[in-house]
Order: structure tokens, then sequence, then C-alpha cells
């Protein structure tokens, strides 16, 4: 080949790098806007059982990842997110995957820093359930029972209540989230929402 021809080709090969870089460039800014938005800083997260309040929790939790590591379902994760003080904490996500209130309770034993307290099934508080009945299938005359039947707390949690609707029942709800997991309309009919956590000591 030709100098001039070496030349054009470097030349053809560049253009296409560039133009390759400027069609990609949009998608990686699309991608991570994404990622911050999945957990914007003012939405309060799921804290894994046992979780201490929030202000208290970002300053003892060390991030080591043994309560990651420990959940037997896989529910928690750590948070992917540009806010410096709440990335690499743990969190529960029940459309990814919802607590089960194992019966060991690994999280709360392998916790190094005192974060996540240890507290027995009757106690746990990761959140609270809320139903929207304007989605609900029951509303449509639809004899769904699928947060019912695969909440692991039972009856003590949620029921069908005399007007055939679905209620939660506070106390008694723990918000593992099963039942947000296993609601299958889109959206989701049945959410947990984060409430106050326990207090240390």
């Amino acid at each position: 080949m030709a100098k001039s021809d070496d030349s054009m080709a470097h030349t053809r090969r560049s253009f296409f790098r560039e133009a390759l870089s400027r069609l990609a460039q949009p998608v990686a800014e699309y991608v991570d806007s994404q990622i911050g938005a999945y957990i914007p800083a003012e939405k309060a997260l799921l804290r894994p059982p046992g979780a201490i309040i929030e202000d208290e929790f970002l300053d003892t939790c060390v991030r080591s990842g043994a309560c990651v590591n420990s959940c037997p379902a896989r529910a928690i994760q750590p948070i992917n997110a540009r806010d410096p003080d709440r990335a690499g904490t743990p969190f529960i996500d029940p459309d990814y995957q919802p607590c089960v209130v194992c019966e060991t309770l690994e999280c709360m034993n392998v916790c190094p820093s005192g974060a996540l307290q240890k507290l027995t099934v009757n106690e746990i508080q990761i959140g609270l359930a809320g139903v929207n009945y304007d989605t609900c299938l029951r509303t449509q005359a639809i004899g769904c029972r699928d947060c019912v039947d695969s909440c692991p707390i039972g009856e003590r949690a949620i029921r069908i209540d005399a007007h055939n609707r679905v209620e939660v029942m506070s106390p008694g709800c723990v918000g593992c989230g099963v039942c947000q997991y296993h609601c299958p309309t889109s959206p989701k009919s049945i959410r947990v929402e984060a409430i106050k956590a326990v207090e240390s000591g």
C-alpha cells in the first residue's frame, strides 16, 4: 500500500473512532443518569433487618459487605450511587429480591459495627407495605391472593378483610417486601415504604 493509502486508511480509522465515540457518549451519559436516578438522594432506603435510625446507620456502617455476603436470599445489595454518604451501604430492593425473614437472621449476626442490631422476628421493622386499591386486581373482581399467600409472616401481617380487600396489619407487617415481589400488576399494587428504624443501644 502506498504511503498516501496508509494515510487515508489512518484518517478513515480516526474518523470512525471519533464517530463511534460521539455515538457512545450520549449512551454512557444516559446510563450514568439512570444509575444516579435509580435511588434518588432523597429517597428513603429499605435497610436490612435490625438497621438503626438512618443518620446513625450512615455513621456506624463500615461498608464491610458482611451482610451482603451472608444473606441466603441475596436480598441485600450495596448501593451504587454518586451520593458519597450512602455509597456502599446495604439496602433491599423488593422488586429485585425481597428479604425472606430467614430463621437465622444472618445479616444481624455478622454485622461488625452495630449498624444492624440483633432483633427477634417480632421486633424487625424494615418498612411497611401499602396497597394501591385503584390498581389491585381484587378491586377488579379478580381473586388474586399472591401477596397474602406469599407472606412469610402470614395473616398476622397481611390478610383479606371483610370487604374482600387486601389489608396490611400494623403492627404485624415487617416490610420484608415479599408481597411486593410477588404482586403481578405493573406498577406494583402493593409496595413497601421505609419507616423509622430501631434506635441503637
